[in-house]
């Protein structure tokens, strides 16, 4: 793997220059970024709409909007959408340094940091949901902390980097700029939501010439709309974590060094 040598072009962007970018990196990784948003989504998607079901029908038969529905439903997608996307950022991840990625080893990678995801990703950004938003505000980049740094959980004997305090040493200082992203990228993903799932009904209308039920909008094409959405939106994250550490560490420098000290490890003759 060449450090100095990435797919992306490493240096600081704004937030459109990124969503823009995003378009570019699904269209190129499309086939893999397709395969693994169904593998992550699918489950979850089937579950939501088992789930709440009876909710939307019962719903249905006094309000035309099911505002209680599509509450319960933003909050179950909140909370599984890290783990749905978690095999997204693993192939990014690979993606992005041109390495070889391989199903099997994103299985091992995924499994091996589960425990750490059910941990921060689950527990506690459920528990801090409620206030203020606070798993988006102060630490929207954990799931890639996790999934590509690989810091252990816990300190140990040797005193190393743990994933907390690795979060801290990234999010601090940076909350209000971070925060204030995440409500442009959640007010274009509102957009984007309404336009896919009204454009698949306009769509189906026209093909078909069939009249979308409220049931079928509600239960089938707007969540469709939805998982897109977030799919697309961690490739949006990806990048986002990508420019912090470019912007707040110096990324590219830390790359051009690594990759300097490669090529002299690789030019020294072994002794014999």
């Amino acid at each position: 793997m060449q450090l100095d040598q990435t797919r992306i072009a490493i240096r600081e962007r704004r937030l459109g220059e990124i969503l823009g970018l995003a378009l570019q990196v699904t269209r190129a990784g499309a086939g893999w970024l397709v395969l693994l948003w169904l593998l992550g989504v699918t489950g979850f998607a089937l579950f939501n709409g088992w789930l709440l079901r009876e909710t939307l029908v019962d719903e249905l038969l006094f309000e035309e909007v099911p505002v209680g529905y599509w509450v319960l439903m933003l909050i179950l997608v909140a909370i599984e959408a890290p783990f749905a996307t978690a095999p997204l950022s693993l192939y990014l991840g690979k993606m992005m340094f041109n390495s070889d990625f391989r199903f099997r080893a994103m299985l091992v990678e995924l499994i091996r940091s589960m425990p750490q995801l059910v941990l921060y990703q689950g527990i506690l950004r459920t528990l801090t949901m409620p206030f203020l938003l606070l798993p988006y505000w102060m630490m929207p980049y954990v799931g890639e902390l996790i999934l590509l740094e690989r810091n252990p959980m816990f300190r140990g004997k040797q005193n190393r980097l743990t994933t907390n305090r690795r979060s801290r040493n990234l999010h601090s200082n940076n909350g209000g700029e971070l925060f204030g992203r995440w409500l442009l990228a959640m007010a274009t993903s509102i957009v984007l939501i309404l336009a896919i799932g009204f454009g698949i009904e306009v769509l189906l209308m026209q093909l078909t010439s069939w009249e979308v039920s409220s049931t079928v909008q509600h239960l089938v094409i707007y969540p469709f709309a939805l998982w897109l959405v977030v799919g697309w939106m961690a490739v949006v994250r990806f990048l986002s974590y990508l420019d912090l550490r470019i912007r707040r560490e110096g990324w590219e420098v830390e790359l051009a060094m690594r990759a300097e000290a490669q090529r002299l490890r690789g030019n020294i003759a072994p002794v014999i």
